[in-house]
């Protein structure tokens, strides 16, 4: 089973997301905050993991296939 995220995004919407989807969301500046164990973590204010450290998927990824 894989971790699911409990996320509020800039445009308002509150969901759960896995750990890759969070992650490019978070690096894409499009989290307001998130929920830890310990509670709600605020984007900008709260101490943040490194994300480079965490990420195994590539910030920014164009997905997108190639023509």
């Amino acid at each position: 089973m894989s971790m699911k995220v409990n996320v509020e995004l800039k445009d308002g919407a509150v969901c759960q997301m896995a750990k890759q989807a969070f992650n490019v969301f978070l690096s894409l500046d499009r989290v307001v905050r998130f929920r830890r164990s310990e509670g709600w973590i605020v984007v900008g204010t709260d101490p943040l993991r490194d994300l480079e450290k965490d990420n195994n998927y590539p910030a920014l990824a164009d997905r997108r296939a190639a023509v």
